[in-house]
Formats: C-alpha cells, structure tokens, sequence
C-alpha cells in the first residue's frame, strides 16, 4: 500500500510491471507557498515576483530578466533602455556584425527587427554621408549603393547622391540562383531588363526594401539596443574620405539624442578624436588583416589613449597578442569573429569584452552558455525547403567573413527545394562542409538518427571514387573542418590553419561505395566499414539514415527504386553535438567538378 497526501500524486499499483511512481503537483504546491511578492506562473512553469498592477508602479523587469526600478516620473521609456554604460561584462557582450549579415541583407529594416526581436547587445551597421549631408545607410566599407540590386541606373557613391535619391532607391533581395556573380551593370538603362527579381543568396522569402537613412535605424532601435553607426572606410573600396563619411552619421546620433546608446565606428584617429569631441563615443574599426596571425598592431595605444578612444573592434584574424595588448591598456575590446560557437571559448580566454558576429544567434548557443543570453533555436525544422538559410548555416569560407557570396554556404533554387552546392566548390580540398547549426548542439549525442537526400545533379568527370557526398558528424567543437593547404597562396592565400578534424564522416561515392570512417585524435583518418551499391546517377534523388548509438554507427541509403543498402560500424571514439554536409570533388586540389544538392536534413534523438 502506498497513500500520499496533496500536492504528493501517486500512478501505478505497485505490481513489477506497474511500479508505484510518486509525483508533485505543482500548482497545488506553488499555489500554497506563494506568499506576497511572489506568484506562479503556470506557462513557463516558474515562480517568480510579482509585479503590482497599480498606478505609479515603478518596478519592472530589466532587459537581464531582473527587477529593475527606475527613476523619474516618467519610467517606462527607460525600463528597456540599453545605454552602452549597461553592456553586459566581459567576455559576453553579443553583436550583430552588419545586421546580423549571415540572415539577410546588410542595410534592410527587417535586419534590424531580426536583431531587436534577438535581444543581441549591439547592432552593427554601415553607414555614409549623402550629398546635402544627411547620415545614410549603406552595405558595405565602399560606401557605395548598386544598381545591380536596386532601383538605381548607376552605381555611385553616398557621398555623390542626395538623401531624397538614396531613401527613394529600391533594393532586391537578390537574382534568381545566383546574386554574386550576375549582375545588371552599373549602367544598364535597358527597361526591358529592370524589373524585380526574385530570392537569390538571402531566399526567395527575403522581402525587397527601400534604402534606409541612418535615422530610419536610430528610430528603429531607440535605446533597445546599443547602434553601431560604423562609418570607416576602405581606401582601397572608395575615394570618399572617412572625415567626409562620418559627418550625417555623427548629426543622426545627435538629432536623436542616442548619444548614450549609439556608437560611431572610424578607422583614423583624427576621426576618432571628432567623434569624441561631439561628446559621442568612438569605436576604433580596423580593416581586416590580410593573413591569419597577424600580430602588428593597428595603432599605438598611446595613440588611442591620446584620442579619447575607449572602445576597439578587432578581426578574429588578429593574433592573441593584439587582442591583450589592447584589454591589458584597459580598452573595451570586441572581436569581429566567425560565429562559430568554438568563437567564445577564445572570445573568454582572452578576457575581452565580446564579439561581433555575422550569426549573433547561434554563436550565443541555445541558452546553454551562462551570461550569452542565448534562446533555444533548435526547433526550427529544414529551413532549405523555404528557400532559405539555416542558423549556423556556416562554411571555411564563412570564416574568412565571406558571407553573402553563393559559394560559401551555397544557395537555394525556385523550382526544388534544397540546397546546391556548385562545381568547383571547396578548392578541390577535402572535408568541405555546410555546418547543419540550427540543429547543433545537438540534444543527444549519444543516441539520434540524422536523415537527408543526396543528388548529383551532374556527374564528377573523372576519379569517380573521389567525388562524394555524406556527412561529417560526432565531431565536439563545431570548428571548421576544411583541409586548408599550408603555405599554399592559391588556395589558402590568408594563411588560414586547418583544424585538427575529429569525429566521423557517413559517405557515399559516386561509384555507389557508401561507408564510414572515423578521425582519430591526432586527425588520422580510418575508413571503419564499407559496403558496394548501385552507382550514381546523376539527377535522381537518394535518401539516407543515418543512426547513431553508445557503440554502433549505421549508415542505410535507400535507392530510388527504394531498395537498401546498410553499412554498420561499432566504434564509440566520438559523441560530439555538432554535424555538417559534406560535399567533396577532389582532396589534392585537382578539378573534378559535380553538382550536389542536399534535402530534408532531419535530427532526432533516440
């Protein structure tokens, strides 16, 4: 016999296959010990303070989840105001490099909503002067606005157009299949031509968009969040001197009184020590190294100091030195990163403020990291099939913050859902893969299934063992895998160093060989089991599975006609949360050029 008492519950007889199993409930529980000042919320299922309905109450929640009580007579306003002085500590401040670039274009209003809707700590942005001086948006350190995405008949500079022209201007999301290298020119006048194209490298749910003034995103943010009003430039991109580019941003923070909310980035220091003396606050935005390591540093720290500068964004591409040479000088350092999550164990080795990243949402993780602030994100389920990008939808070349281009996370098609992946992408290297981030980490790792389709929409020319689709999964850091060539100025002309691989890799050949291999610590790599099936054809679909247990690892493709083909391993090195496509032509640099395409990516544990 077993008799409990409320809130106790009870299920169960007792019996070997009914076991008595004790519960609590909960309502009745939090109801009765709830005493003034607190309450249960039932939704989320936690006890947490009461806040007082009544007139001139004052105490809120702050943007940390706290309680927060503001002063003056006017509170609410302020409640949610995130001035830079309120920054989270180092090393977890969380930035959107260029609205969140890796979501959708770098100068939309929907970019801006992403952000906010986030809750990331900065949001990142460039911006110019117009002709009659007005501070606008642009896209990039060029400072130009492009009439091979837009409304406009010429390509041409901020500076050279006046702020009726630019906010009147119409951007496209982008062109069909491919947005990097097609183009309308930057003088095609040809009205046959000029219409709105459709989707391109951001989807084909990417919404088009007027261009913005910068005052249009200060209205936006308003205190929600900190502006970065980045207004260096590239010397090498545009003839527009910085001193010139940085006058409408520096009148838009003032004209809507975000002095305390609002940055202005510049590369030079005299511009930097304008800024300051407007009574804004500088942050000093170097160009980008052009090789991994660089250990120079960009400006003196006497320099800085001299300046009034306080705050500096330095490229992940900076070597560790520069990074603590600056925190050490008692600089507010951010790193301008990878988005990848491996980002923040170094971001938190240094001891820096935090970072800047393209993807802010899955480099603070789905609320697994104490102080990121992340939320799960998880639940999102095969994002190709809209004709969109994925969370952590990352690549090597988006570690080279090449974001936007359609052969660095390859792109989405109208007429089949998917993602392609053109010849000749990855350099002929191995291990070239799309990191599958909106499912990562993933909940179990030490028991899950993982199912996708594969197609070869072309057939490799020659070394047909060589070319092969699968997966690279198990692995316990998401850091890229890429086999980048050292000392190779082609193929790795920024010095990049690869990344010892550890974990596993599914594959299937397209000489039909499937099977499964596995690095060891040091990256040796060990093909465990293989198996023969049917050769590939190109344009037919494939499904496979793959499952994944403490011990066994199975692999199964299930041909078009629907027969299967299983391939088992019994190896338990690896139970990492991390998983990615794998697209391989060639592994020693030669050409071997196919079409891959990926569908129906699926996660689930068990």
């Amino acid at each position: 016999m077993l008799e409990v008492e409320e809130p106790l519950t009870k299920e169960g007889n007792g019996s070997v296959p009914s076991p008595w199993r004790v519960g609590i409930n909960k309502d009745l529980l939090f109801d009765g010990i709830a005493g003034a000042g607190l309450t249960y919320d039932k939704g989320t299922d936690k006890l947490q303070a009461c806040l007082s309905r009544d007139t001139g109450n004052n105490l809120r929640f702050g943007a940390d989840g706290c309680l927060y009580a503001p002063g003056g007579e006017t509170p609410v306003p302020d409640v949610c105001a995130r001035p830079i002085e309120s920054l989270p500590a180092a090393p977890t401040v969380v930035g959107a490099s260029d609205l969140a670039g890796a979501m959708g274009p770098y100068s939309s209003p929907y970019q801006v909503d992403y952000c906010l809707a986030a809750g990331v700590d900065i949001i990142h942005f460039h911006t110019g002067t117009s002709s009659d001086g007005v501070g606008v948006v642009t896209e990039y350190a060029d400072h130009r606005l492009s009439a091979g995405r837009s409304s406009l008949y010429l390509t041409q500079d901020a500076r050279e157009m006046s702020s009726a022209t630019i906010r009147s201007t119409y951007n496209f999301a982008g062109d069909l299949d491919d947005p990097q290298a097609f183009n309308w020119g930057d003088d095609d006048v040809d009205l046959t031509k000029r219409r709105d194209r459709r989707g391109g490298w951001y989807g084909w749910l990417a919404q088009r968009y007027y261009q913005p003034l910068a005052v249009d995103f200060l209205r936006m943010i308003d205190g929600k969040s900190v502006a970065l009003l980045d207004a260096s430039t590239d010397p090498a991109l545009t003839a527009v001197p910085e001193a010139e580019a940085v006058l409408g941003p520096m009148q838009a923070v003032l004209d809507h009184c975000a002095q305390s909310w609002a940055m202005v980035g510049v590369r030079e220091l005299t511009n930097a020590a304008t800024v300051e003396n407007r009574g804004l606050t500088a942050i000093m935005m170097p160009l980008r190294p052009a090789t991994w390591g660089e250990a120079t540093l960009p400006y003196p720290v006497a320099d800085l100091t001299a300046a009034g500068v306080e705050w500096i964004a330095l490229y992940s591409r900076h070597a560790d030195s520069v990074f603590t040479t600056y925190r050490d000088a008692g600089l507010q350092v951010l790193m301008r990163g990878t988005s990848r999550q491996a980002d923040y164990t170094r971001v938190s080795a240094l001891g820096i403020r935090g970072a800047l990243q393209y993807d802010p949402v899955y480099y603070r993780g789905p609320g697994t990291v104490a102080g990121l602030g992340g939320r799960d994100y998880r639940s999102e389920q095969d994002p190709w099939e809209h004709r969109r990008m994925g969370v952590g939808q990352l690549s090597y070349l988006t570690d080279q913050q090449t974001i936007s281009n359609p052969s660095a996370r390859g792109r989405t098609e109208d007429a089949e859902q998917g993602l392609l992946l053109p010849a000749g992408w990855g350099g002929g290297r191995d291990r070239v893969s799309v990191l599958c981030g909106w499912e990562c980490p993933i909940q179990n790792p030490t028991a899950y299934r993982i199912g996708v389709d594969m197609k070869w929409n072309s057939l490799a020319p020659g070394s047909a063992t060589g070319a092969r689709m699968g997966l690279l999964f198990g692995a316990p850091t998401d850091t890229d895998l890429y086999s980048w060539p050292p000392n190779d100025p082609v193929l790795n002309p920024t010095g990049m160093r690869a990344t010892t691989p550890n974990g596993y890799r599914a594959f299937q050949r397209q000489n039909g060989e499937i099977g499964v291999g596995v690095f060891a610590a040091g990256g040796a790599y060990t093909v465990l089991a293989t198996r023969t099936s049917p050769a590939i054809s190109a344009g037919q679909w494939n499904a496979y599975e793959l499952v994944v247990s403490g011990d066994q690892i199975t692999f199964t493709r299930t041909a078009p006609d629907g027969t299967k083909y299983t391939v088992s391993a019994a190896d338990s090195t690896w139970r990492g949360p991390y998983f990615w496509v794998e697209k391989v032509e060639s592994t020693t640099g030669t050409a071997n050029g196919f079409i891959g395409k990926f569908r129906n990516i699926s996660y689930r544990a068990g």
